[in-house]
């Protein structure tokens, strides 16, 4: 197992993606694309079957992205960052309990899963956070604080280092973004 080779470059790859979403950049698609195909391979290795998942929706979120971001670029007052309706709250929320309550249980009974429920619950807030994002929603950056907290905690119960730290730079910068967000977003 080659992990670490392959998590160092996964994890700079997910510097890169996440300077350019930070900074609003059509460009976040393309190294989340990359960086995908990186931790798709890191998370089955390690027994994080759900995670692996993860990844392979984010593959396909980010052409979703790619999609999505230049329609928008083509009508310029959809392209501004906007806060999610607040109708769509519970609905969001209810999709998250019920995604995490399953796939909880299909980790437990199904895989040998090490932190299935960490897994599960973050599962189904990134689908949530990569939909918000896609969006231009600025409350994307409020689950992915939630979720690279569990990843970074996570990451370092299982000894995986660098992607610990990245996701720790995930953290710190799920702050930065909100702010700098919610200054374009006219807050």
């Amino acid at each position: 197992m080659e992990i670490p080779i392959i998590e160092i470059l996964g994890a700079t790859i997910g510097l890169v993606y996440i300077f350019l979403e930070y900074r609003a950049s059509c460009w976040l698609w393309i190294a989340g694309i990359v960086m995908s195909l990186f931790y798709i391979y890191i998370w089955a290795e390690v027994n994080c079957y759900a995670w692996a998942l993860t990844y392979l929706y984010y593959l396909g979120a980010n052409i979703y992205g790619i999609i999505a971001w230049k329609k928008h670029s083509a009508n310029e007052a959809e392209s501004i960052i906007s806060n999610l309706p607040k109708k769509k709250y519970p609905l969001l929320i209810f999709i998250s309990l019920i995604a995490t309550a399953l796939m909880f249980f299909l980790l437990r009974r199904y895989t040998d899963s090490h932190i299935p429920f960490s897994e599960a619950f973050s599962t189904a807030l990134s689908v949530v956070g990569m939909w918000l994002l896609a969006k231009k929603y600025l409350q994307h950056w409020y689950v992915w604080l939630v979720v690279n907290a569990i990843y970074a905690i996570a990451n370092v119960w299982m000894g995986l280092y660098f992607s610990a730290f990245l996701f720790t730079v995930y953290f710190g910068v799920s702050v930065l973004g909100l702010v700098r967000w919610r200054k374009l977003a006219g807050e």
